[in-house]
């Protein structure tokens, strides 16, 4: 357990916005904002590949933190009859005394415990993680969800997205490792990136749909009907959503 971590993620988010989509939100548009900056050659050749590589790092960042933060709200707000049984499949470290007593000292939550030990940085890992509360596979639920912008939900304005949107995601991720672990010295950056990253934003809204939905679904009693802490979105039943983001 590393208790220095946990502690110091605790605090940082504090620092963020309440929703966990509306922090995704301002990150990822700013990385789009820029990478279309960066396509129009509107940035100093000087920058340019620190741009590059600062706009795919901080698009994982703000997906990762996305996921790890809902996580830890579907902790918060739903109730133990339903978070019980999911407990095993996402946490089986065993802690000697001495990391009880660090439990203790600081009010360490298992909530926090769990989020800790999540990385969240490939597609996998969330869909084995999220799979734990959605009645199947959560990648499969979030592929089928019909989705309008359009308040009379008309049948021309319904979208759904598809794998080469799951694929984009996955291409972000990939990208983001090697420009950490096995960066090449040279310019990489193409309208496709700019693409997977639109079909990544794409993605997590429409994981956003699902995961708000799994809260509202079984939300402990103690948090119903308070404004403060409810996480908005529009009615959504499993295959449809009318949502305006």
């Amino acid at each position: 357990m590393n208790r220095d971590q946990i502690l110091k993620t605790r605090a940082n988010r504090k620092t963020r916005l309440a929703r966990p989509f509306d922090n995704f939100y301002e990150s990822i548009q700013q990385c789009i904002t820029g990478a279309s900056a960066l396509l129009k050659g509107e940035v100093s050749p000087q920058f340019s590949l620190l741009l590059e590589r600062s706009i795919v790092i901080t698009a994982v960042t703000a997906i990762e933190v996305y996921y790890r933060d809902m996580l830890d709200a579907i902790f918060r707000h739903c109730t133990e009859e339903f978070l019980e049984p999911k407990l095993k499949h996402l946490h089986s470290e065993k802690y000697d005394i001495i990391d009880i007593l660090d439990i203790y000292r600081h009010r360490i939550h298992p909530v926090e415990l769990i989020t800790s030990n999540q990385s969240f940085q490939n597609a996998e890992r969330i869909d084995k993680v999220f799979s734990n509360f959605t009645s199947g596979n959560f990648w499969k639920i979030v592929l089928n969800l019909h989705v309008s912008l359009d308040p009379d939900f008309k049948p021309e304005n319904i979208h759904v997205l598809k794998d080469d949107d799951l694929i984009g995601l996955q291409n972000i991720f990939k990208l983001r490792h090697e420009l950490v672990h096995d960066p090449a010295r040279k310019a990489f950056f193409t309208y496709e990136v700019l693409q997977n990253l639109e079909k990544s934003q794409a993605i997590v809204w429409v994981s956003d749909l699902v995961l708000v939905q799994v809260i509202e679904s079984n939300k402990r009693t103690d948090f119903k009907n308070q404004k403060e802490d409810k996480i908005e979105t529009d009615a959504i039943t499993p295959g449809t959503s009318n949502h305006s983001g």
